[in-house]
This record gives C-alpha cells, sequence and structure tokens, in this order.
C-alpha cells in the first residue's frame, strides 16, 4: 500500500470514529466551561498575587517611616532591628 492509501484508510469513517463525533456538542460545552474555569483561577491568582505584594509594602513602609514623638536619628531604624537596646557596635570591642 501507498502512503496516500493508508492516509485515506486511516480517514475513513468506521464505528469508533462516528462515535467519537456523536457528543461533539457536550464535548465543546464541557471544554469551553474548562476554559472558563481556568481563567477564573488565573485571574484570582493574580489579584491575590498584587494584593499580597501590595499589602508587603505597605507593612515595610510603615516599619521604616519615623514614628511620631520620637526624633529621627541616624540609627533610629537599627533599634528596631534590634530589642535589646544595641544600636550599633562601638560598645563591643574587636577581638
Amino acid at each position: 500500500m501507498g502512503r496516500n492509501e493508508i492516509r485515506l484508510r486511516r480517514q475513513r469513517m468506521n464505528s469508533g470514529r462516528i462515535a467519537s463525533h456523536r457528543n461533539y456538542g457536550k464535548l465543546m460545552a464541557t471544554h469551553e466551561r474548562d476554559q472558563k474555569i481556568r481563567r477564573v483561577t488565573r485571574i484570582v491568582i493574580y489579584f491575590l498575587l498584587i494584593a499580597f505584594f501590595i499589602i508587603l509594602f505597605i507593612m515595610v513602609s510603615r516599619w521604616y517611616s519615623p514614628r511620631p514623638g520620637q526624633p529621627e536619628t541616624e540609627n533610629s531604624h537599627a533599634e528596631s532591628f534590634y530589642p535589646t537596646g544595641v544600636s550599633d557596635y562601638s560598645d563591643i570591642q574587636a577581638s
């Protein structure tokens, strides 16, 4: 058999090929519903990521802003990193 005859034989309608096309409308409806679910899921995930980064940015910007009633000094931000009150390493001697 030549290549063209094999191709024509594969494309010939038989009971299996007819059965695969029988529920085509239902298959397309299911496919479109799945596509909508994927699209909505993707949009929700992007929205949550953007909201997370905005909240993170707000938290960091408030953390580094000077507090009212506290004078802004050179090491004012270092105090929040060292809860014991050590704001620099001047009291530690080099060994």
